[in-house]
């Protein structure tokens, strides 16, 4: 063509032919087509009396998270965006930085203040499998996201930040909420799904070019051996059932390759006991497979960030066992100690981790599962992480006690007989509870509205549980969030005078544990030089009701000039109701704001309170336990 005539080929949206209107991208087209043509050959294509290799689109993983910008969303985003761009995350001697499509930014508040108002925002992190392979990861992820804006039709105002701190390469974008018109930015839910994977996917293979089987032949051959979880475990699980992997039959769909990669690695596993034969080409699969698969990959990471940690706090502490701490071990018990470090092991797939200076006079690594986890732990705090316990939902057990007297049914009208005073919002979330339930086959709903409900419901509802746990392997509870240095003359119930109570201390002599012991006998002697207590009986729960009143009452006179109102001290018992208006944090604990048109007072904080922020509630206190209950929504137990 002459240079007079030049044009640029654009491809608008592909819709898929089946007449459901649902986005198709053009790389996933070309990629069921070879699908296709692959297994109507049987996975090979003769040519002139050669056979043509089979390629493959480059895989990336992507992964989207919407934010909703209230209150607590935008300074959650703020956070986020000083998260992405630390320079812990950075290549070795650079500085995190944000960037956009055209311009490389020192800070994001800029970026912040433009989406204050947004209803939502998206973050996303997009991870090439072959992201050390890409020479400039910024110019790729631009790329996708000029791909995305095409597809979606707008221009997209966003920033992104690109982490080295793992074995893949990656990058956070966070995009506003917002199109070039200035309308809510809707982004459909197959693109999310499908479309924004199809287009890294199609970027990736565009600058790397198609992987070919031979190559995905030899990234499978090198991790048949690996210790640690594979995409060959994962296709594994995948195929298994009730545990049990059946690979005596030859797949017709010419993946026969691929399958003689599952046998070594089950061999493998095998050897690990990992991996049990239990006949002709099938193996019963370790209930904790991926766990253990997944810890022995991450060891050295794991160490790594240990070691920072201890480096970081200046801490010389022993190393008499493995520095790791396992929350599902059998014998594993709670342990205590101050917080050193807190971090992201794998922002990918969301794993995140503290480091804890026990009162055991050793420091352990304790991996906490979801960032989200982490959101109310800083340095410094003493927590106590635990195994967790998967019991059933208090729902659980109200549907199996109305199903053991209904023979074996439960149904609303049940619900409804056997306790009068229930909601009926409060009964529908049994409802959705059970049909939760019966996707996977742990209830079967009748004809009539009904259900029937296995004998053995909490034991399957307690494995259901299990089962969602991944994300959440360990119980943290916060024991002080102030130093406790600054806890030994403080009017109010701290950690501190819990353990002087307990008078059971199982720590070491050396380390936080001998530091803890100083500081409890300062303690005690504060407490005896305001009479709080005598040298016969020490710390009571009298005193600790005291010191809680006294911090209250503290509290509550400070909120007082704030609110323009007089606090009221909640009863031992009665009724309480009020609007939810924020929680507050005191050395005695969590507390929320009651507040009514005359005055307010302080009750005990519980974690689903957040959600009711500014509705109004009641609730029955009962002795150390509040029943609340929202005034115009579905009733719920906070104990």
């Amino acid at each position: 063509m002459s240079g007079d005539n030049q044009f640029n080929v654009r491809l608008g949206k592909i819709l898929s032919p089946n007449g459901t209107g649902r986005f198709v991208s053009f790389a996933g087209q070309v990629r069921r087509a070879a699908q296709r043509s692959s297994r109507s050959s049987g996975g090979r294509v003769k040519k002139q009396g050669a056979v043509a290799e089979q390629y493959f689109s480059r895989r990336v993983i992507v992964k989207v998270h919407l934010v909703k910008m209230g209150a607590y969303g935008k300074d959650a985003q703020r956070h986020h965006l000083d998260y992405i761009q630390r320079d812990s995350a950075a290549r070795e001697g650079e500085t995190g930085l944000l960037y956009s499509r055209d311009d490389i930014m020192l800070d994001s508040d800029e970026f912040h203040e433009r989406g204050i108002d947004d209803r939502h925002q998206f973050r996303v992190i997009v991870s090439p499998e072959d992201g050390k392979e890409l020479g400039d990861l910024r110019t790729y992820t631009r790329n996708v996201m000029a791909q995305m804006e095409r597809d979606l039709g707008t221009k997209l105002d966003w920033v992104a930040a690109n982490h080295y701190d793992t074995a893949n390469p990656h990058s956070h974008v966070v995009i506003r909420g917002i199109t070039d018109k200035g309308s809510t930015l809707i982004i459909p839910r197959d693109y999310i799904s499908h479309g924004m994977r199809e287009a890294a996917e199609q970027v990736a293979t565009l600058e790397l070019g198609p992987t070919t089987q031979i190559d995905v032949a030899k990234k499978l051959a090198l991790s048949v051996r690996h210790d640690r979880f594979t995409s060959i475990d994962r296709d594994l699980l995948a195929k298994a059932q009730n545990q049990i992997v059946d690979l005596s039959k030859l797949p017709l769909d010419g993946s026969d390759w691929s399958q003689r990669f599952e046998k070594w690695r089950m061999e493998h596993l095998s050897s690990l006991g990992l991996a049990e034969k239990v006949g002709f080409g099938k193996w019963r699969l370790d209930d904790n497979l991926e766990r253990t698969l997944r810890r022995m990959g991450d060891r050295g990471d794991i160490l790594k960030a240990y070691h920072r940690a201890m480096s970081r706090a200046k801490l010389d502490r022993s190393l008499d066992r493995e520095p790791i701490y396992d929350a599902a071990a059998k014998l594993a018990q709670p342990i205590t100690g101050r917080v050193i470090e807190k971090g992201v092991l794998d922002d990918v797939n969301d794993r995140s981790y503290i480091v804890l200076d026990t009162l055991q006079g050793e420091a352990l690594f304790v991996e906490t599962g979801r960032e989200a986890n982490l959101a109310q732990i800083e340095r410094g705090m003493v927590v106590t992480a635990g195994p967790q316990t998967y019991a059933p939902k208090a729902s659980d057990i109200t549907i199996a006690d109305i199903a053991s007297k209904r023979g074996g049914i439960y149904s609303p009208s049940f619900h409804e007989m056997s306790d009068p005073g229930a909601r009926e919002e409060f009964i529908k979330a049994h409802v959705r509870r059970l049909e939760a339930m019966r996707r996977i086959g742990h209830a079967e709903r009748n004809a009539d509205g009904s259900w029937n409900v296995p004998k053995d419901y909490l034991k399957r509802a307690a494995r259901y549980e299990k089962s969602r746990s991944f994300g959440n392997p360990v119980k943290l509870d916060i024991r002080s969030r102030a130093p406790l240095a600054e806890l030994t003359q403080t009017m109010g119930k701290t950690w501190l005078d819990t353990e002087l109570m307990s008078d059971n201390f199982e720590g070491d002599a050396s380390g936080f544990g001998k530091e803890v012991e100083v500081l409890k006998t300062q303690r005690q002697r504060f407490l005896l030089s305001q009479k709080l207590i005598n040298r016969t009986s020490g710390v009571t729960l009298n005193t600790l009701d005291a010191l809680e009143k006294h911090d209250l009452n503290a509290a509550g006179k400070a909120l007082s000039e704030q609110l323009n109102k007089p606090y009221k001290a909640a009863p031992d018992s009665g009724r309480i109701s009020g609007v939810y208006r924020e929680a507050i944090h005191r050395p005695s604990g969590k507390y929320a704001v009651i507040e009514k048109s005359k005055k307010f007072t302080l009750v005990p904080w519980r974690d689903t309170m957040d959600r009711n922020l500014g509705k109004s509630i009641s609730g029955v206190m009962k002795g150390q336990t509040i029943s609340w209950t929202l005034t115009k929504a579905r009733g719920q137990s906070i104990t």
